[in-house]
């Protein structure tokens, strides 16, 4: 929330406007447990949810004041409004979130705001063409898929050998039906990965360098085909590839992002994304979401 000044949760722009997968899959597993009991309303924009307190007690699952204090002060504001205006607060204070809404008819007579929306779009539209890189590490799936949004990226393949994480929702399966939810296509690609056993060998802090000599001498050779693919797709769209490590360096994604623009020369760039800042001319600072209309 944002007068907490805690990010417990990040966003994405899907068809009714803000949505959290994060915030979704927790609600469930609170469902699961018995400790919120969610009764849904009249309309497909309304729920009642209640707290079972003694089954929250049990889980040691309590707010901090401060997050308290806001979440009241957010509910005290705005019980009073409808559904369609709780739908027009959030879409004219956060604009991004409604640039793929299928509720924008009711917006037809507010050229202010229609045209917050076309800037919005027009920016994630002249997104550079480009191969761009991005790493889970340290993000939410919603934030990675915001990331994702805001370059316009519209495939997103995945170069690690076994598609599968200790983070759940960063598993195939779960993966891709996260990225449907903003329409973006998933590829996965397991001969240009790194074999687990191979990793094993060379730990990632001492040994770093010749476990990228050996996948340069040994695998990339073999990528000729996947680098043709890759150059194929970005001729229609912006691809990015995708592995665990937050910094490009310490990912295999980056010497194959490298050798895909050396083998197809039409590959006019490589765009690594990043969530937070990085002082290095080659990582690309990723814009944030449009601030609120005034």
């Amino acid at each position: 929330m944002k007068e907490s000044k805690n990010d417990y949760y990040h966003f994405i722009p899907n068809s009714y406007g803000c949505y959290s997968i994060s915030l979704h899959d927790d609600q469930i597993a609170l469902q699961q447990k018995h400790i919120i009991i969610e009764e849904k309303g009249k309309s497909p924009f309304s729920s009642y949810v209640t707290i079972d307190e003694k089954q929250a007690d049990l889980c040691n699952i309590k707010l901090k004041k401060d997050d308290e204090v806001a979440l009241e002060t957010t509910l005290r504001e705005n019980e009073h409004l409808s559904d369609n205006e709780l739908i027009t607060k959030v879409y004219k204070g956060f604009p991004f979130y409604s640039i793929r809404s299928a509720l924008l008819d009711n917006f037809h007579t507010d050229p202010v705001f229609l045209e917050k929306l076309a800037q919005i779009r027009n920016k994630i539209e002249r997104s550079p063409r480009a191969l761009f890189t991005i790493g889970y590490e340290g993000l939410s799936i919603d934030r990675f898929i915001q990331l994702l949004i805001l370059q316009n990226v519209k495939y997103l393949v995945d170069v690690r050998k076994n598609p599968f994480s200790m983070r759940p929702e960063y598993r195939k399966a779960r993966l891709l039906t996260a990225l449907q939810e903003a329409d973006i296509s998933y590829l996965h690609i397991p001969e240009v990965g790194i074999s687990s056993t191979l990793r094993k060998e060379f730990p990632p802090f001492e040994q770093k360098a010749q476990l990228f000599e050996l996948y340069s001498k040994h695998t990339l050779p073999h990528c000729e085909e996947h680098a043709e693919a890759i150059a194929g797709l970005i001729a229609k769209v912006n691809v990015a590839l995708m592995c665990y490590e937050k910094n490009p360096r310490d990912c295999h994604r980056m010497l194959f992002a490298e050798y895909c623009k050396k083998k197809q020369p039409s590959i006019p760039r490589i765009i690594h994304i990043r969530g937070d800042a990085f002082e290095k001319e080659t990582i690309h600072y990723s814009p944030y979401i449009p601030k609120p209309l005034p």
